[in-house]
């Protein structure tokens, strides 16, 4: 099998634009995740990626459970959703990134030629740790989920630092590079379109986002005031 490959950008741009595609309905589908402790709040998934403890993530579980059936149901839903599509979502972000990092890997020689090309291969990692932390926390959530014990726990907290480490590093020393070859004039003609190609896609993607996407505020009195329409009106004179 080659260690080394030789991408066309347009394969990036490709990767690159289903990957924020599907952020952009991964980010619709949060507008659905509410959890309550004392008081009703929003929450992201990074809420439980990052627990403070495996106690803590059972009883945050719980607390999406303990909002009125009607929006725990839907919360629960809208949260499995968007972990099923994470591994949608999964082949485009790490494929793009490998790709990135097998880009730069051919404009270097010597260690930087091996030292890019190995980044982009342990992407392959993150992506395997992804997909063992969505099945995780798929189980994870019911009404009455377990508490992990300290060693699966543990195991989970390693996991979420390669997942988010390794593409955080290719990502940081890719751009990085790009950079400094831009800089000293060291690319391509060729690759223009490409560039265009990827801030349209960018630019695209924040200007659905802004449409799509509703303050904490907004969201918080949608889900109030729903919550008093579902409530069983009680009549005075009884």
């Amino acid at each position: 099998m080659p260690f080394y490959f030789d991408f066309s950008w347009l394969y990036f741009c490709i990767a690159f634009g289903v990957m924020l595609l599907l952020h952009l309905i991964m980010g619709v589908q949060s507008n659905n995740f509410f959890t309550k402790h004392v008081v009703v709040r929003k929450f992201s998934i990074l809420d439980l990626e990052f627990p403070p403890s495996a106690a803590e993530m059972v009883n945050f579980i719980k607390d999406i459970f303990s909002l009125p059936a009607a929006q725990a149901k839907k919360t629960s839903f809208a949260l499995r959703n968007q972990l099923l599509l994470d591994f949608l979502f999964m082949p485009a972000f790490y494929g793009s990134i490998f790709i990135l990092s097998m880009k730069v890997s051919m404009k270097m020689v010597y260690f930087g030629h091996k030292f890019f090309a190995v980044l982009a291969w342990i992407q392959f990692v993150a992506w395997l740790c992804d997909i063992i932390e969505n099945i995780y926390l798929l189980n994870k959530i019911r009404p009455e989920p377990t508490v992990s014990n300290v060693a699966a726990f543990k195991s989970y907290e390693a996991l979420e630092v390669l997942k988010w480490g390794i593409p955080l590093l290719a990502s940081v020393c890719s751009i990085a590079a790009i950079s400094y070859f831009w800089l000293v004039g060291l690319y391509s003609y060729d690759s223009l379109p490409y560039l265009v190609i990827i801030v349209i896609e960018i630019i695209i993607y924040f200007a659905i986002k802004k449409v799509t996407t509703k303050s904490e505020d907004k969201l918080l009195q949608k889900f109030l005031q729903t919550d008093m329409e579902n409530k069983p009106q009680v009549n005075p004179s009884n």
